[in-house]
């Protein structure tokens, strides 16, 4: 299936970029349109946008909560009938394009009434909340949603309840394994060879004052969740959140990527962009070489990253 997703760059960019990563994880790079160059006079990108959103199936509307009270000439742009977003969303609705707000940042849905008239269909429509402290679990929800929509969804009843059971029996094992470890008497994690770090040490949320090699400097943050010896969650560039992809630990070393893209000149051809992390646990510090591959800069950072 193919999604198309809508938002203000203003409002909800960061957001926007890690929900990016985590549906073309699921979807593949070329069935989700995101409109990175933030177009919003470029009139001459319309015959792109728009055949891009009636080729898709679904539509998400990211709204942040500056998405209602964006102000351009004086006045609200949602109430602007050339506006970008609000166009966006009318050919969605009136083309019968599935269509689900996606909620970031603590924002509340949009009253109808706040709405212009012809938006107001939206306020009528469920919409799905992403939070920072579940977001893998709520981006699965929405993809189980957006598939349901799309009437595309690929996992039967009794794979789903396969599923649920396997997972209930791996808790029950872990469950066990904790157990018979506080009747022996030894602490789960004991006897840990030395180099080796609990992925209990490397979760949670880091910091680290990086320079790039251009002389701006940033303050980068890091959200990082481990399960066994996969690393999830996001990484800032430039201030801005990036969802971590092929995230791994192997003792007290850290390895991940996180991806973006640049344009230069041309907005209708963005470059795609790799930053690739490796790093050594140390308590709590992390000791970071970021290489770029891709982008308009090649010198690594180096960097440390320390325990928020």
């Amino acid at each position: 299936m193919k999604v198309f997703i809508s938002y203000r760059r203003e409002d909800s960019a960061g957001y926007t970029g890690r929900l990016y990563d985590s549906l073309r994880g699921h979807f593949g790079d070329d069935n989700v349109f995101l409109d990175v160059s933030g177009i919003d006079s470029g009139r001459k990108f319309a015959d792109v946008i728009q055949g891009a959103i009636h080729s898709c199936d679904v539509l998400l509307a990211v709204i942040g909560p500056e998405w209602l009270t964006c102000v351009a000439n004086g006045r609200r742009r949602i109430d602007d009938p050339g506006d970008l977003v609000r166009t966006e969303i009318l050919t969605a609705l009136n083309g019968g394009i599935g269509v689900i707000p996606v909620l970031v940042g603590g924002a509340s849905p949009p009253p109808a009434g706040s709405l212009p008239a012809a938006l107001q269909p939206l306020a009528a429509l469920d919409a799905h909340d992403m939070t920072d402290e579940r977001w893998a679990y709520d981006a699965d929800r929405l993809i189980r949603a957006m598939e349901r929509l799309a009437g595309t969804g690929k996992r039967p009843a009794v794979m789903r309840s396969a599923s649920i059971a396997a997972v209930v029996l791996l808790g029950l094992v872990i469950a066990g394994f904790y157990v018979s470890q506080r009747r022996s008497g030894t602490p789960a994690g004991d006897g840990t060879a030395p180099g080796v770090v609990e992925g209990r040490t490397l979760a949670g949320e880091w910091q680290a004052e990086v320079t790039y090699d251009w002389g701006a400097k940033y303050s980068e943050k890091l959200s990082l969740s481990v399960d066994g010896r996969d690393v999830s969650g996001t990484a800032s560039f430039l201030g801005v959140p990036r969802g971590i992809t092929t995230g791994s630990i192997d003792g007290d070393r850290i390895t991940f990527e996180t991806r973006t893209q640049e344009t230069s000149g041309d907005f209708s051809q963005p470059r795609d962009v790799v930053h690739r992390y490796r790093g050594r646990i140390n308590g709590d510090t992390v000791a970071f070489t970021m290489q770029t591959e891709g982008g308009s800069s090649q010198v690594p950072a180096t960097f440390t990253a320390r325990r928020r």
